[in-house]
């Protein structure tokens, strides 16, 4: 069974003014453009049927802020988990929370935050060859694509194709 994951990262948030540390960095909003460009998304992913299953969100605001504006799109509404172990995590901690999927689940979409999860996206995307659009980073509100060949539980870089970056 191919499956489908969708790794995104948050749309443009506001900046911190000053030295706000966790607790006013997990609490930033969007901002004007990043409420824009997630509405935008949202209609990309209707119009290229994708559709997740499971929506894995960070517990930070601008994560759970993009999520609502991409939810309306999305049909039928996926399950949501909304997560901490998503914020500021490194690749292989995602790369963990990935393989607890359940099995029955064909598409999840993980919505984060750099670095951890440009980190993931071009470990999958180098091993497949092709790591165009991911070079340079990954930006706000931008999507990296992947199927899945196998089990959740099993997943690894070798174990994804056809990898796609998508921005709104």
């Amino acid at each position: 069974m191919t499956r489908r994951l969708l790794l995104l990262r948050h749309a443009k948030a506001v900046a911190i003014a000053g030295p706000a540390g966790e607790a006013g960095d997990h609490a930033r909003d969007l901002s004007d453009r990043g409420r824009q460009d997630a509405s935008r998304l949202g209609d990309v992913l209707r119009s290229q049927g994708l559709q997740p299953d499971l929506a894995l969100v960070s517990s930070a605001l601008r994560t759970r802020h993009t999520w609502d504006l991409l939810a309306p799109f999305v049909e039928p509404v996926p399950t949501l988990v909304i997560s901490k172990r998503i914020y500021l995590a490194e690749a292989e901690d995602l790369l963990f929370l990935l393989r607890e999927t359940a099995e029955e689940i064909g598409a999840v979409m993980l919505v984060g935050h750099n670095p951890g999860l440009h980190e993931l996206a071009l470990h999958f995307a180098r091993a497949g060859g092709d790591t165009v659009g991911l070079d340079s980073g990954m930006p706000t509100c931008a999507l990296a694509q992947f199927d899945v060949i196998g089990r959740w539980s099993d997943l690894k870089p070798l174990n994804t194709e056809r990898f796609q970056m998508i921005r709104s």
